[in-house]
């Protein structure tokens, strides 16, 4: 499970699986929630002003919104405004989950002022359209909205679920089970695909990948299904027979054998039982519960023996941890991975996996700069145990990856209790991604970090963003995500496993939350 790395020379212990998790660290001024600093004034272009006699009163759905020009309309599940006798409550609900608004509304001419606290929004009325418009500042950003009345609405309930800060799933803690190293992909407004690392047997450490689909019911609150294990170790001196783990999914258009793949999945494989030499594979699947192929022709991709890192008789961690972005909408991916050797960092390959039965290498690979890349104490640090996406609307590639050095209190010292989110800006030129494999000097930007402050948790760590199927953010100015979140070994003293990593390994669960970007 905890897996060691040569840090610069200095080993050390990280936990095996990268991925992926939500506490709302602030509200996205595009995402759900008012987003707002107070007294923000919409723009008046004018419109008909309606008949005295006509009531306002009633729901208006959400037609359209954008933010800087970016239409983000599809981020909600539902978003709507009720009218009533001067009081008005506004419902939006995304991922995240649901914000309930109160305030009061006035009506001047043609212009209805919301008021919610000390901030308000203009809207402009138009009677033939019977729809609310707003443009204006929130934030500091552009955003327009448009609300349509719609007599037959009526206010949607749901009962049940979990929030997307909660824990999403899990067995109870008192079973011998794990669950961490997220993949998450959304599908629609409406559905979650979650793939992450857990074992079969209770009080076993051996790795699967599992699977688990989520619905976002109309409160807000999110019902997954029962967990399947969906990829399984190999067998005998399989590459891949101790362990499988760290998945990363996309979708494109993969084919093997004569069949289409819609599904391709990276995930870390060994043989070992002492944390070494550890590589990464491919598998690819027609619908994201399976059943999961692995592509035996060309696994392990990142074949470690056959390596220069490879050192014979010399401890090495390998490769692994890998993350996946779709860079044409096809068959084309970059693949990143870790890198655990003489040095350790992350290295990055483009590959065509169109046609699986022909190809034969990356078109291109290199090793990530690590400009701008520091832990909680400022300290310039190694990318490792990361996960990608990308922003195709700001032209931006984010990362999140775990602080090092670990802590040691709490008689846990194998995984992170901080991590960052960073962005690298891509330039104007092509989809971006040709400065990861040149020579020109790049430096990451800080965006955020995930500590025990903000979560309540003594350990982050194996944190996966929140990506459509491509790997790409379905908003720029928030990044959702999930992490994996630990208690300590002391806070079970009378644990029955007191001799191994049980008395916090188990208690291993995925909790989500957004980053704001500007």
């Amino acid at each position: 499970m905890a897996k060691k790395f040569i840090f610069r020379g200095i080993t050390f212990i990280c936990a095996m699986c990268m991925c992926f998790s939500l506490v709302a660290c602030g509200q996205s001024e595009g995402g759900s929630g008012n987003g707002e600093n107070g007294g923000n004034q919409g723009e008046n272009p004018g419109g008909e002003i309606p008949d005295e006699k006509v009531s306002l009163d009633g729901w208006y759905l959400l037609v359209k919104k954008t933010v800087q020009g970016t239409d983000i309309t599809g981020d909600y599940l539902w978003n709507a405004v009720r009218l009533s006798e001067g009081a008005v409550t506004m419902y939006e609900t995304d991922l995240t989950g649901q914000t309930v608004s109160d305030g009061t509304y006035t009506v001047s001419e043609n212009t209805v002022t919301m008021k919610f606290g000390i901030s308000q929004r203009k809207f402009v009325y138009s009677a033939a359209e019977k729809q609310l418009d707003f443009s204006g500042s929130i934030n500091r950003r552009k955003v327009t909205m448009q609300y349509r009345f719609n007599g037959d609405f009526s206010l949607p309930e749901a009962s049940g679920g979990v929030p997307f800060t909660g824990e999403l799933f899990g067995d109870d803690i008192t079973k011998n089970f794990y669950n961490y190293c997220p993949t998450v992909m959304t599908e629609g407004n409406d559905t979650m695909h979650v793939w992450y690392c857990s074992n079969k047997d209770s009080g076993n450490v051996t790795d699967y990948v599992a699977y688990r689909k989520g619905k976002l019911n109309a409160s807000g609150k999110w019902e997954f299904s029962e967990k399947s294990l969906v990829l399984s170790p190999g067998s005998g001196d399989d590459w891949d027979s101790r362990h499988v783990c760290d998945p990363s999914v996309v979708k494109g258009k993969f084919t093997m054998g004569g069949e289409t793949y819609s599904y391709l999945m990276a995930y870390l494989g060994c043989k070992t039982s002492n944390n070494s030499c550890n590589e990464v594979g491919i598998a690819v699947a027609k619908a994201p519960e399976g059943p999961w192929i692995k592509v035996e022709r060309l696994n392990p991709v990142a074949n470690f023996y056959q390596s220069s890192d490879y050192a014979p008789g010399v401890w090495r961690w390998g490769y692994g941890q890998p993350s996946l972005v779709n860079s044409d909408g096809e068959g084309k991916v970059l693949l990143f991975y870790t890198k655990g050797a003489a040095v350790t960092g992350t290295n990055v390959e483009e590959w065509d996996f169109s046609d699986l039965d022909t190809v034969e290498k990356p078109l291109r690979k290199s090793v990530l700069r690590e400009g701008g890349i520091s832990n909680a104490a400022g300290s310039n640090i190694c990318i490792h145990n990361a996960d990608f996406a990308y922003d195709p609307v700001l032209r931006r590639l984010y990362c999140y990856e775990d602080d090092f050095p670990n802590p040691t209190d709490g008689g846990v010292d194998v995984i992170a209790d901080t991590g960052a989110l960073f962005f690298l800006e891509l330039g104007e030129k092509g989809n971006g991604f040709d400065i990861l494999f040149g020579t020109d000097v790049y430096n990451w930007n800080l965006v955020n970090r995930i500590t025990p402050s903000l979560t309540g948790f003594a350990r982050n760590h194996n944190v996966g963003i929140v990506t459509d199927g491509f790997g790409a953010l379905t908003n720029p100015y928030r990044v959702p995500l999930v992490y994996t979140m630990s208690y300590l070994k002391t806070d079970f003293p009378d644990w029955e496993y007191q001799n191994s990593q049980w008395p916090f390994l188990h208690t291993y669960r995925l909790h989500g939350l957004v980053f704001d970007v500007s």
